[in-house]
């Protein structure tokens, strides 16, 4: 069993932010998502194998309150998990697939480290880009994409649901070879 988890936050004043990237990406598997607990989860087959999809509705910083439980009843173990989120340190465009490793600032992924007790999990950057300057940092991931943005945020979003696909049928190595040097800036492709 797996778990892939969007990070977010709920309400629609925060739909089509920038911290709302995982969220987007799993919409765009076309899951049935219904509320469960503090979640919007749905079960799914991908590729042979059975796992869930989860949008916690904690808060992006408060991930790990709805992971952790669902990944301990499961028992689903750290290299089964998929975190999907928002990343500053990456351009718009680009994508990054890997397992574990500090979460460098991103407090919804040291929530999840905390509430599993490991950074062992594996995880799909989405490159958002950076703020325009220092310390704007909040601001920038809670405010939407620009609309000369959108054309790149929608083949993101479609290519970063692909990536998902793929690490549920094949796991993470041959899907990181795939996606992480695309560049969808310059027009990359699969």
């Amino acid at each position: 069993m797996f778990l892939v988890v969007g990070q977010g936050n709920p309400g629609e004043a925060y739909a089509k932010t920038r911290h709302n990237v995982g969220f987007m990406v799993l919409d765009r598997l076309g899951l049935a998502f219904r509320r469960k607990g503090e979640a919007l989860w749905a079960e799914a087959e991908l590729g042979g194998k059975r796992g869930i999809f989860l949008k916690p509705l904690t808060y992006y910083n408060l991930t790990g309150r709805a992971v952790a439980p669902l990944a301990r009843f499961y028992r689903i173990p750290p290299e089964r998990i998929l975190v999907v989120h928002d990343e500053m340190d990456l351009p718009l465009g680009r994508l990054r697939l890997r397992a574990g490793g500090s979460p460098a600032g991103n407090r919804g992924v040291a929530s999840i480290a905390e509430a599993l007790g490991t950074e062992a999990f594996h995880r799909l950057r989405i490159g958002i880009g950076k703020p325009p300057s220092r310390g704007e940092g909040a601001a920038y991931v809670l405010s939407p994409f620009s609309p000369e943005e959108e054309p790149l945020v929608e083949r993101v979003l479609g290519v970063a649901a692909e990536a998902v696909a793929c690490w549920v049928r094949e796991g993470l190595l041959p899907c990181a070879g795939r996606y992480n040097g695309l560049d969808l800036r310059q027009g990359d492709k699969l």
